[in-house]
Formats: structure tokens, sequence, C-alpha cells
């Protein structure tokens, strides 16, 4: 990090590397502006990622425990959020899957008015699924066949499809010339189904940031500064008029900070929804450097409606580890979605935070409806416990639905220190508990021979889980509605524009990578080309992209 780069004054900084600044950024240095794209987490290159998940220190995102993983898992107030760390955000660790969502979705009255919100966005959908080299899943592996079987069951065989996924299915771990972009990305290496997508693809298959928008971004001269945290965002004034912004940052990964100011006429905060909200309540209401906001800051928080269930097998012949994160998906009713998925061999250290399944209740009679489950199926419990390669036995079923259930997220701490973001739940809060999840989990567990199980903190604590929460930011037509306008800035500072998952405002019922990637996409064409910018020079680099 150079002297030279803090102290210039930008024409953007990005605040977050996940979908919504990638694409910001890319776009933006395209177009000739200076970027500087500020990181809280750490540089990966393929061959830094662990080799199992039982690796803690190198898997998990805990600077207080000095963890700096490009995994992070959050209990809040109401929901437990897994989300990603690192140059490219989620991209590391997500598992690769890119679908649109249901027209439906985009004529929620939710969306501001005035738009025709899928016919305005079609355009954008296919350039980032360009991008992100986006591609039906090639092979079907036992997962996959178990899901298959529990549609059968559920009467819904017909609607199980494989997943749509960011992969480069090329020859299984030979290394190739860029096949994106015309030989001007990254050299690959075609992906050799070792389901590693969520601990880290660590052979150069799975279309991660950094070998798409980001690359091309840095390629642009936009500058990445990993390790770095914005803390305070402070509007400075020249003859009564907002000119630019100052950014404060701190170096999570040491314990003395490292404090740094970053300068720029416009600042993007792309840092995921609870790193989104939590900067811009901050600076509103503990800082007061950002004060008119919205009131609906923190408002509108979704999980995708979603539940997290799976089977470990007592087979020890059965491979489940075998493919691609998410391989395939079902959909039992149309609000529901329901896709298996996988980590690979030896990475098992989410059995940590799986119990047995458990009949509902309320957060008082469920934790001893699990004990008495256990001590009923003691045999089975102990022969769970003694599982030896959980991953390779175990199939995980994330079910997401459309239905609209939300909660809110707010300031808070210990007897007013260290505020941080927390939740609550609303007047329509987001259920623990989903009948359909139950069902398909003990069919799936039938299918495999083996024990069905629910999350943690759904039994103990009638919290859901979601690697996928949405809101929080929202766009709107206006202050009482949301925090950001249609052009994603926020209402009331000129310059300072929100574009990740918190914009959203109602659940998608698929993974939304794709659908962050696209606003974002959308949100970059405002913006001209950088005065003194030639327009031959912008259409060379059309050109790197799409020959």
């Amino acid at each position: 990090m150079s002297k030279q780069n803090i102290n210039e004054l930008y024409d953007f900084i990005v605040i977050g590397s996940g979908f919504g600044g990638s694409v910001s950024a890319m776009r933006l240095a395209q177009k000739g502006y200076s970027v500087a794209i500020l990181e809280a987490g750490k540089r990966w290159r393929n061959n830094d990622f662990p080799k199992s998940n039982w690796d803690l220190r190198r898997y998990f995102w805990m600077p207080l425990l000095r963890c700096f993983g490009p995994q992070a898992v959050t209990l809040l107030k109401g929901v437990m959020v897994l989300r990603g760390f690192g140059v490219g955000g989620g991209s590391l660790i997500y598992a690769n899957t890119l679908m649109k969502p249901a027209r439906d979705v985009f004529n929620d009255p939710r969306w501001p008015k005035g738009h025709e919100w899928d016919k305005e966005l079609s355009p954008f959908f296919d350039e980032a699924r360009r991008m992100l080299g986006v591609v039906p899943n090639e092979k079907l592996f036992a997962a996959e066949h178990a899901l298959h079987a529990v549609g059968k069951r559920l009467g819904v065989e017909n609607t199980f499809h494989p997943t749509e996924v960011g992969v480069f299915f090329g020859e299984p771990d030979k290394e190739v010339d860029d096949p994106y972009f015309f030989g001007n990305g990254p050299k690959r290496v075609g992906c050799n189904h070792c389901g590693g997508c969520m601990v880290g693809c660590r052979y150069r298959a799975k279309n991660t940031l950094d070998y798409n928008y980001l690359y091309f971004a840095e390629k642009w001269g936009a500058v990445i500064f990993p390790e770095t945290a914005a803390t305070r965002i402070l509007p400075r004034a020249v003859n009564g008029g907002t000119t630019w912004y100052e950014v404060e940052t701190s170096k999570p990964t040491s314990w003395f900070g490292y404090k740094n100011t970053f300068k720029a006429r416009n600042v993007i905060i792309a840092a995921g929804v609870l790193g989104s909200v939590e900067l811009l309540l901050k600076n509103r209401d503990v800082y007061r450097t950002l004060t008119g906001i919205s009131s609906k800051l923190g408002f509108f928080v979704r999980t995708n409606g979603e539940s997290l269930l799976g089977s470990t097998s007592f087979d020890r012949k059965k491979n489940y580890s075998e493919g691609i994160a998410i391989g395939a998906a079902i959909h039992p009713d149309p609000e529901t979605k329901i896709e298996a998925v996988r980590y690979p061999n030896g990475s098992g250290a989410m059995r940590l935070l799986s119990v047995p399944l458990t009949p509902d209740g309320s957060r008082f009679t469920r934790p001893l409806k699990l004990i008495l489950r256990m001590l009923i199926k003691l045999p089975r419990m102990l022969r769970l416990c003694f599982v030896r390669d959980w991953a390779r036995s175990t199939v995980i079923l994330l079910v997401m639905q459309s239905v609209d259930r939300q909660m809110r997220l707010k300031l808070g701490g210990w007897f007013g220190f260290w505020p941080g973001i927390r939740g609550f739940a609303t007047d329509r809060p987001i259920p623990s508990f989903l009948p359909v999840a139950q069902r398909a989990a003990v069919i799936l567990a039938c299918e495999m021979g083996g024990e069905p199980q629910n999350v943690i903190s759904e039994v103990l604590l009638g919290t859901p889980a979601t690697a996928h929460i949405l809101g929080g930011c929202v766009i709107g037509d206006g202050r009482e509605s949301g925090v950001i306008d249609t052009k994603h800035e926020v209402f009331g500072h000129k310059g300072l524009y929100v574009c990740d998952g918190s914009v959203i405002p109602c659940n998608l019922g698929v993974n939304p990578s794709l659908t962050i990637s696209t606003l974002a996409e959308r949100f970059a064409t405002q913006f001209p080309l950088r005065a003194g910018f030639s327009e031959e020079e912008y259409k060379n680099r059309l050109t790197f992209l799409a020959n």
C-alpha cells in the first residue's frame, strides 16, 4: 500500500469487493475513473485457501481470535448469518449458483414504482451472466441423485433441474488460456468436481470475482486495499455543498489498527448487508457524520426465506462430496426451492452447527424436544457422532422461499460500549421451522440411510440461519419507503451510494449473487465517461471483454 495511493483524491471509493462492489469498480474504471477498493478481508490466491475447513484459523473470519479466513458466521438476535470476507467478497466461498429470480419477484410492490423492473433489468442479467461465465451444471453425482429421489417422493420430480453456475467445466485439472474474454483474462483450470467450492477453490475452476470483474478493474487502474475496513465517512463541504468525502479506515487483521484516511469525490458502500447497514448506522447515530439518512435504515431485512437442514449417511461406501457445491434443485411448491449442498472430503467443520432434526416448538419447548429425541435415539446419536468424515457422508439442504417475512437491524452493545449490529424481529418474524423443509430432510435421510439434522440456531435459539441476507438499505420511492433512490444514491447525501444485497427490497427465492451483480451493472450505466477519457480507449476496453 503506497502513501501516494492513500493520499490521492479518487473519483470513487468502493467499500467492499463482493458482487456489488466489484461490478461497480470495474465499470467505473472502464470509463476512466480513478477507483480505490477498500476490503476488510485478506487477499486470497488459489493456493492460499485451506485444504479443509477444520483449519479454523485460515477458514473462519473471527478477528478477536486471530482467525482471518474467508468465512464469517455472525449470530444476531433473530438470525444467524453466513457471509464472506476477502478480496472477492462472498464469491470466494459461495456455492457458484447464479440464477435469475422468477418474474413475479420483480412485480412485488416493494420495488419503486415507475419502472418495469423485469424488463429493465433483463439486458443487465444477460451481461452479468456473460461476465460470470454462467452455464448449467454438467455432471450429477450422489447428492443430486438423492435430491432427485426427494423430489420424486414429494411428487415434484418434474421440477428437478441442474443449477446454473459460474464454473469452468473444461478438461479436469488442465490449465488453458482464458476461455471467457478472448484470452485477455487469467488462465483457468478445468473443474475436477472435488466439492471444495465453499472452502475456496484451489484449482482456478471457480469463477470468483478476482478472475473477471476485479481482474479487469485492476487492469484498468483500480487499486485494491485489502485488510482495510472503513469506519467513518465524513462529507467535506466547500461553499456549503459536499464536494468530496473522507473515509477513515482501520486494519482489522492488526491489534493496533493502523488507521488511514482515503479521499474521494464519490463513495459506493458495498460491504454486504451487515457491513453496509452497520457502517451507515454508526455514521448516522454514533459519529453523526451522516445525519439525515432515512429512518428506514436497517428496516426490511430478509433472509431469502431460508432454512438449513440435511442428512448424514451411515453408509461408508457412499461419497456425497463429489461434484460442485450445489449441483441441482427442486421446487416443492411455487414459493419454495430446495438445493443440495456439499462440502469436500475432510471438511466437516460445519457439523459443529448441526443437531438432530427436531419438531417445531417454542424457544423453550423445542430444545427440550431435542434432548428427548437424543435420549430416545441414543444409539443412532452416538453413531452419528462417530461418523468419520462428516462432509463425505452429508448432504445439506438449502431451502429458500419467496414468502415475505422481515426483521430489523439496529445498533446495540454491552452497557452502551462497543456498539455493533444486532437484529430483532418485526410483527412478521422470520420462522425457524419450515414444514416443507423438515419433510424434505426426513425423506432425504430415508434415501441416504442416515439421520436428518437441523442447524443448531433454529432448534436452540428459535433463530433461522441464512447465507443470503437481504435488505436494510432498500431502494425506494422516497425516504418513507427506502434509504436510496433508483440511482442507488442515499437520500440527502449527494455522491454517496449503496450497491449490494442490502438494496434489494424483497425475498428473491433464489441465490442472490446474480441479481446483485445485475443491479450493479445497471447502477454503473448512469455515469458517463470521465472527462478527458477518450471514446476510442473506452471502446478498446470493451473489446477486451467481448470482441
